[in-house]
């Protein structure tokens, strides 16, 4: 009998350790490297954005209304979107929703009456774990770029301000009035277990591009 038992208590730890695998395993396909042309491009792009900074950058076009993400028609888990990373030259799945099977998934984009999908002024607010997609997260510093690609177009992003808060705090996600983009995941990044905090990284949008230009 004390045989059977530890056998079974064996098998269900391997179930639980290859759903977990799988589960990681998931997150880390969603998180891709990007390719030796990607790299060559976006530092085209950055150079190109570096002249047109000294000038002020123009308003999203027409001033457009926030597109509330509570309005739109995309269902939960449905890759829609991208998030690419020069500074860490990663290129990530954004996937709808950021239940713990779309996370699983990859990144997630926040579902709710106070967040917006690019294209218009309002908050885009994106979400990944620490441990599978957004592992270098830590590594952006302020004023690096961050781009959004989304239906035609793609959405470029400086960050303004990285701090780190507790899980509860309710002013993070939040309405803004002009184009925003934050990216949330948990902290530390090395914490064994269920981390208590948030790392948080703001941007605010400073120009479009068709993506068949990229």
């Amino acid at each position: 009998m004390r045989r059977l038992l530890g056998l079974i208590l064996l098998m269900a730890g391997l179930a639980i350790a290859v759903t977990n695998f799988l589960e990681w395993n998931a997150g880390q396909t969603a998180a891709q490297d990007f390719t030796v042309e990607e790299v060559q491009t976006f530092e085209k792009i950055e150079k190109t954005m570096e002249k047109d900074m000294l000038f002020t950058p123009p308003p999203l076009k027409e001033d457009p209304a926030p597109l509330l993400t509570s309005d739109a028609s995309h269902k939960t888990g449905e890759e829609m979107a991208a998030l690419l990373i020069p500074k860490i030259e990663k290129k990530y799945s954004v996937y709808w929703g950021t239940d713990p099977a779309t996370l699983n998934q990859g990144v997630g984009m926040f579902v709710s009456d106070l967040t917006t999908l690019p294209g218009g002024n309002g908050h885009t607010v994106l979400s990944g774990h620490r441990d599978t997609v957004f592992t270098g997260l830590g590594e952006l510093e302020v004023s690096d770029l961050l781009y959004v690609e989304y239906e035609t177009e793609v959405f470029v992003y400086e960050i303004t301000d990285i701090w780190i808060t507790h899980e509860d705090d309710k002013s993070v996600i939040v309405e803004k009035d002009e184009s925003t983009l934050t990216l949330t995941t948990c902290y530390p990044f090395d914490f064994i277990g269920y981390a208590p905090d948030r790392y948080i990284v703001q941007a605010k949008f400073i120009s479009s591009q068709s993506s068949e230009m990229k």
